[in-house]
């Protein structure tokens, strides 16, 4: 496509142009890197690092024009000034690649805990109505391009990934379900996308070292809504959180289907029951109740489930296509998962990092445990310090014992980051730490007893520990399983 032809298609707002010429475009990039004959280099203005000072990298490689949001004349190539470029990456790719989102069903989900499990939900929800091969999913435990598997590198892709992966795909989806991060929608990273139905899972104390505050937190959430959905397109919030209770009453003119026990909900939690083998719901909507199942575990799965429910009603499936969903659905890996094992002990897995997942992951296994609840957790480096004597007052509060050890580190010293997890757990509370995570797995399992229950929390699907930059292999599940294989327990 010709360059003249790709910014009117794209409805690009050219504020100036350099350089007269209209070559042929064949691919958009942001990183200079990746630049090549005929490409397109946007220059994205970054927090740390400004685009413009890599347009000449991107000319060397071949680069046939730039945009950038400045006007850079002399260039040996035309240069097109225009602003909100991140944002405008969707709409130019788009174009470039003929991507029609109206003929695909396109469902995003936010929140601070619940996202992954509930995509899995919606995927399976999807496939009701679609082929499996023609529905892509964008998550945090990897992104599935139809039978394709790709390992996520974070939560959400740039759009103009998305788009370059369909408009290379032998086979277009025709059903896309997304986890969608705050970082996503703070840095316009899915600009040029829009969806069918959005929902919104809960808002809780997370990435406050990128939002600095839980109301910057809850702006960037909420642009899901305001700037990212069809017309008319159903909201499904859950208002028993109380950030989902707000957003239900500004979105003022929107399609809000509410969820959850409060008596305002449209689709209203009635009753539920949860073990070891799943979960039962009990759903009231326009008076009429219904009964739902699914082997997902723990009572935060209610919600997860009811968000399913809500949304799928308010799109048109029915109560069999939903059941069906759910029997497709009997893990998320990493979430409230329980490791097979010939223990008289439970262990489980789980991705629980933040305050309310933790404490989540907790209160679920709780009444499902007869014996003692033993918590093996750490904190994350380089994020959100605030949050880590909360969660070793969570755990206090909600455990019978603590193993305090290392999560991902990254670049801080574990020690620095378990002491102050440590200044949020009374003295007389039964814990121990283990700065090394296999160790601390190893200690739990030798002091688990018949009936009790080992929640390892932090990393959930997560195959890799991070520290001093480098990622080194770390499964907890491999971990356990290895342990208990060789009696490595006692």
């Amino acid at each position: 496509m010709r360059l003249n032809e790709l910014l009117k298609r794209s409805g690009l707002q050219v504020i100036d142009r350099s350089g007269e010429a209209d070559p042929e475009i064949l691919d958009i990039c942001y990183d200079s890197r990746k630049a090549g004959p005929a490409s397109l280099f946007v220059s994205i203005p970054g927090t740390r690092l400004d685009g413009d000072l890599f347009i000449a990298d991107a000319l060397s490689r071949g680069a046939a024009a730039v945009i950038s949001e400045k006007l850079h004349p002399g260039l040996a190539a035309p240069c097109i000034k225009s602003v909100n470029l991140r944002s405008s990456l969707g709409r130019l790719g788009a174009a470039l690649w003929k991507v029609n989102f109206s003929g695909m069903i396109c469902v995003a989900v936010t929140g601070t805990n619940g996202k992954t499990t509930t995509a899995h939900l919606y995927e399976q929800l999807l496939c009701q109505r679609i082929p499996s091969e023609q529905i892509w999913m964008f998550g945090t435990v990897d992104f599935h391009l139809g039978e394709k598997r790709i390992p996520a590198s974070h939560t959400t892709p740039e759009a103009l990934d998305i788009l370059r992966w369909i408009g290379e795909s032998e086979h277009r989806p025709s059903g896309l379900v997304m986890e969608v991060s705050s970082h996503s929608l703070a840095l316009d990273r899915i600009g040029g996308l829009l969806y069918n139905a959005a929902v919104w899972t809960n808002l809780t104390q997370d990435h406050l070292d990128f939002h600095h505050d839980m109301e910057s937190y809850y702006q960037a959430k909420k642009r899901l809504f305001t700037d990212y959905m069809v017309s008319g397109a159903p909201a499904v919030i859950n208002i028993d959180d109380p950030w989902g209770a707000r957003l239900a009453e500004e979105l003022t003119g929107a399609n809000c289907v509410t969820y959850g026990r409060n008596e305002k909900a449209r689709v209203r939690i009635v009753s539920w029951d949860c073990d070891w083998n799943g979960c039962r719901v009990d759903i009231e909507e326009n008076g009429s109740r219904v009964t739902f199942s699914s082997a997902l575990k723990g009572f935060f799965n209610i919600y997860n489930m009811t968000s399913m429910i809500a949304g799928a009603r308010a799109m048109g499936f029915t109560d069999e296509q939903i059941r069906s969903a759910f029997d497709n659905v009997k893990t998320v890996p990493g979430r409230m998962d329980r490791v097979d094992a010939d223990v008289p002990f439970s262990v489980v897995i789980d991705y629980a990092h933040t305050p309310d997942a933790l404490e989540n992951i907790l209160k679920a296994a709780r009444p499902l445990t007869k014996g003692r609840l033993i918590c093996v957790f750490g904190c994350g480096g380089d994020r959100d310090r605030t949050k880590r004597p909360i969660m070793g007052r969570i755990v206090s509060e909600n455990s019978d014992e603590a193993i305090v050890t290392s999560d991902n580190p990254r670049t801080e010293k574990p020690q620095a980051i378990i002491d102050q997890i440590l200044d949020g757990i009374p003295l007389d509370f039964p814990h121990m730490v283990c700065t090394e995570r296999r160790t601390a797995i190893k200690q739990a399992l030798s002091i688990a007893r018949e009936g009790d229950c080992v929640i390892i929390a932090g990393k959930g699907h997560e195959n890799y520990q991070e520290i001093n930059g480098v990622k080194h292999h770390f499964d907890d599940r491999e971990v356990v399983m290895e342990l208990l294989a060789h009696g490595d327990k006692n």
